[in-house]
């Protein structure tokens, strides 16, 4: 595992970071084109998202190689001050600061925020989403994580994992409804550690609960 992590971290280092595209911004904005930084119902301007570039590769899990396909990936988890400019100013966390992620965010919110993201960025109504727990775990190595924190996927929970033996790009159990319980990862840094959370919660009493968001590159071509 800790020779897959070295080699997928230089991977990335590679292929670098992706700025100046996709950023968080002006409502319209083409695919993949440059917008300003966003700007919060407080009148202060958010860093843009920053976006890393995930190639089709594979890794893996336990004993199992996985493929994936090409996507992108917010390095960070979703900011307060990100949060607020797409929500409407609307900030759950217990402590306010606009650089610090995001908490007490239910999964429904941060689906939701997915939705408008995506429609600022002038991509399909479902292009931006929670990120699997594949993608999840595949970009963990240059991702940076709190240790406090648990992050949303967007999968369904299911004792097994990958999920019907399926290794190309999965998914949590399809068909995964809404109210069915939700697969949360990251706290304390551990890669593997899965758990099945109510999509309601927004208070996890180990740690705050937060997000990131993920769209694959077909929906950007």
């Amino acid at each position: 595992m800790a020779k897959w992590l070295a080699l997928f971290g230089l991977l990335f280092i590679a292929c670098g970071e992706v700025d100046g595209t996709l950023e968080l911004g002006e409502s319209g904005s083409s695919k993949g084109s440059s917008s300003s930084n966003a700007v919060s119902s407080s009148g202060s301007v958010c860093p843009s998202i920053n976006w890393q570039d995930a190639p089709e590769s594979s890794y893996v899990h336990g004993s199992t190689q996985i493929t994936m396909d090409a996507y992108r990936i917010s390095a960070h988890p979703i900011t307060q001050c990100q949060y607020k400019a797409i929500m409407n100013g609307e900030n759950p966390s217990r402590d306010k600061n606009d650089a610090s992620p995001v908490d007490g965010v239910t999964w429904f919110k941060a689906v939701e925020f997915c939705a408008k993201l995506s429609a600022q960025m002038g991509l399909e109504p479902e292009a931006v989403k929670l990120p699997t727990e594949a993608q999840w775990e595949y970009a963990s190595p240059v991702t940076q994580r709190n240790p406090e924190y648990w992050e949303w996927t967007n999968d369904c929970f299911d004792s097994d994992f990958p999920w019907n033996g399926i290794t190309h790009d999965p998914s949590g159990p399809v068909p995964c409804h809404p109210n069915e319980l939700k697969v949360r990862k990251g706290l304390n840094h551990l890669l593997d550690a899965r758990f099945a959370t109510d999509p309601g919660l927004d208070n996890i009493s180990e740690g705050y609960i937060t997000f990131r968001v993920a769209v694959k590159n077909s929906f950007l071509n």
